[in-house]
């Protein structure tokens, strides 16, 4: 897979619903087993994945993501009230889901330089 496509695979990790990001992060478990997909914050290295495992995580987020437009899609613009713990839940999602991104940035940056040096 090329730098491209895992620079993409990143941005639309970071698009997927909260059920559908741990789904991902099983996928890249199953693969690496030092890999802890439920911990609290989570470091993904794209470039240490296997092909395989990519490929798969492209798959399913395709997948994943064209659900979601679906359904966001049939709901049109109607606007629901969340709770408390739904919000909290939302807001550790995107906290997590900003952390995974930012590892995945990080990880760019430092392969970068290393190819550099």
């Amino acid at each position: 897979m090329s730098t491209e496509e895992k620079r993409k695979l990143g941005a639309a990790l970071s698009r997927l619903s909260p059920e559908d990001l741990s789904k991902a992060l099983e996928i890249v478990a199953q693969n690496n087993p030092n890999f802890h997909a439920t911990a609290e914050e989570v470091d993904l290295d794209i470039d240490a994945q296997t092909e395989s495992t990519l490929w798969r995580l492209k798959f399913f987020v395709k997948d994943a993501l064209e659900v979601q437009g679906k359904s966001s899609a049939s709901k049109g613009e109607k606007t629901t009230t969340t709770t408390t713990t739904t919000t909290t839940t939302t807001t550790t999602t995107n906290k997590r889901k900003i952390e995974i991104c930012d590892a995945i940035a990080k990880t760019s940056k430092k392969n970068k330089k290393l190819r550099r040096d």
